[in-house]
């Protein structure tokens, strides 16, 4: 605790002596993944835990926060056969100034949650991923000629080997 408590007043005392406050480092570190801010819609599938591949239309909706330093997103999807809800999820995309890394931090409707450290590339995207004691997984978001591509994927065996079990395309709608 003492520890962690004294690495954070020597980064924000050296942020403050560089000239950068805080909020400033975070919208900077933010500027690459601005592209994803505002309203998409399209479909994908992904394959549920009945094993069968279902296909969904999709909406998400990406709003910048506090001058772009965090991305909110919310997305929500139905199932085209059953039209019922399939994804209700809200997440936050930001940089953590205090521990230098990006963070990414998810709920959905189904009680589920994760914070976690993706690995962004400006300009081009990010991956996050969660473990648990059975399986793996993570998604990739990329700009893909102007669209939203989203894959995921899910490991067993501790990540030696991947299957892709969702995949999503959507295009801006403003």
């Amino acid at each position: 605790m003492i520890k962690t408590l004294f690495f954070s007043l020597i980064t924000i005392c050296t942020l403050s002596a560089s000239g950068q406050s805080p909020a400033a480092l975070q919208q900077e570190k933010m500027k690459g993944l601005q592209f994803f801010t505002g309203s998409w819609k399209g479909e994908g599938w992904m394959m549920m835990q009945d094993g069968k591949k279902h296909h969904f239309d999709q909406t998400e909706v990406v709003q910048p926060k506090f001058n772009g330093g965090v991305l909110m997103i919310e997305g929500f999807g139905t199932d085209k056969e059953t039209k019922k809800p399939i994804h209700d999820a809200l997440a936050y995309l930001t940089y953590d100034v205090l521990k230098q890394q990006y963070r990414f931090t998810a709920m959905t409707g189904m009680g589920y949650m994760t914070d976690t450290a993706p690995e962004v590339k400006d300009n081009v995207g990010y991956t996050w991923s969660m473990d648990n004691p059975r399986y793996m997984v993570k998604f990739s978001l990329s700009l893909d000629q102007g669209d939203w591509f989203e894959i995921g994927e899910i490991s067993t065996d501790k990540g030696v080997s991947w299957i892709k079990n969702f995949e999503m395309r959507l295009k801006k709608v403003n």
